[in-house]
């Protein structure tokens, strides 16, 4: 499925955040085969994105790199797709998905996901977690509402979408 003809705003958007990120020009225009859904399963909050990247290299030539969330842990919400199994009992709350992009960019490969849990209350947990993700990869977009999202899929599903970081020039940043 083409999107880059049903948004060339989208379009825009996702190319800027892929160039700034890599600094370099985009060369190419991968196709995805999935669509948001309605809604995505709130489970708590991220708190550091690893990720393998040739950003401000030779192409091919990777490193791995971890980002971490070092200021309000609830900005950072984690919100996961029904096919991405964390392996932990988790506590949720549905969140409606509106606004979103018909074009993401691509920034990395991803590595893996540090984070935190609600507990059956509501309430952050204190224990962190870790999910090392295989064949997948670290995307970004920007709402219509301008919310800039990091987003974790393969060609065929989208695993989750986390929030509170942004893509600049010197990465992932709060």
């Amino acid at each position: 499925m083409r999107r880059l003809v049903e948004n060339r705003r989208d379009f825009a958007s996702a190319r800027k955040l892929r160039e700034v990120f890599v600094d370099r020009p985009m060369k190419k225009v991968i196709d995805i085969g999935w669509d948001w859904p309605a809604s995505m399963e709130e489970v708590g909050v991220c708190s550091a994105v690893m990720y393998s990247s040739d950003k401000w290299r030779k192409v091919g030539d990777f490193e791995d790199y971890k980002h971490i969330n070092e200021s309000s842990q609830e900005s950072h919400r984690l919100l996961i797709g029904k096919s991405f199994d964390l392996g932990l009992d988790v506590y949720c709350e549905r969140q409606s998905l509106k606004g979103m992009p018909d074009t993401i960019a691509e920034l990395a490969n991803i590595l893996g996901l540090q984070f935190r849990l609600y507990d059956r209350d509501g309430n952050l947990g204190d224990q962190d977690y870790q999910v090392n993700i295989v064949r997948a990869k670290l995307g970004a977009a920007q709402t219509t509402g301008g919310e800039q999202l990091l987003l974790v899929y393969t060609p065929s599903v989208l695993c989750c979408v986390i929030t509170g970081f942004r893509v600049e020039k010197d990465g992932i940043v709060q």
